[in-house]
């Protein structure tokens, strides 16, 4: 009878330790129980979004674009997606403001290009988004994403506002 109390005993520590662990050690637990306390609706999420695309952008950001490479330039709207997209791996980061959707078009627009392809790549996928319009940014991160040979990291489908919330301040706040 004692050691079947005490292996009971030894079982319910595990499983308290265990839910613990879950609960307080794993980061992403940790949010999504912050979260479920203060939820967030879908629309609130979109309102602060736009608000935070119409944040102005230093000077000093704006005119590194008319100095980035071909390659850069690609690799800072691939980086862009990413604020859109579910992907199982990103690498970088960039927020994405009108100003800088602005400006990348208009650099992209009067740049000259090596490959004409991908000039025209990155203006079909910024045109619609200088309307706020994002609704291609799984085909735009994926068009990027294949053309430098990604194979980790296909975007499979847009965030909610309320994931992409999360990700902008998680990444840029």
């Amino acid at each position: 009878m004692k050691k079947l109390t005490m292996v009971g005993s030894i079982i319910g520590i595990l499983a308290c330790m265990v839910g613990v662990y879950f609960y307080l050690g794993n980061d992403s637990g940790l949010k999504f129980n912050l979260k479920k306390n203060d939820p967030v609706t879908a629309k609130e999420a979109q309102t602060k979004i736009e608000k935070g695309f119409e944040a102005p952008v230093s000077g000093k950001i704006m005119a590194e674009y008319e100095t980035m490479s071909e390659e850069e330039l690609i690799q800072e709207v691939h980086n862009m997606t990413h604020q859109k997209v579910e992907a199982d791996k990103k690498w970088g980061a960039s927020e994405i403001t009108a100003d800088k959707v602005k400006k990348i078009y208009e650099v992209i627009k009067n740049k000259d290009f090596k490959k004409s392809s991908n000039k025209q790549m990155l203006l079909d996928i910024l045109e619609p988004w200088t309307r706020q319009d994002f609704s291609n940014a799984v085909s735009a991160h994926n068009r990027i994403w294949a053309y430098q040979k990604g194979n980790i990291g296909k975007a499979t489908r847009l965030l909610t506002p309320q994931e992409e919330l999360e990700y902008i301040e998680d990444e840029f706040r």
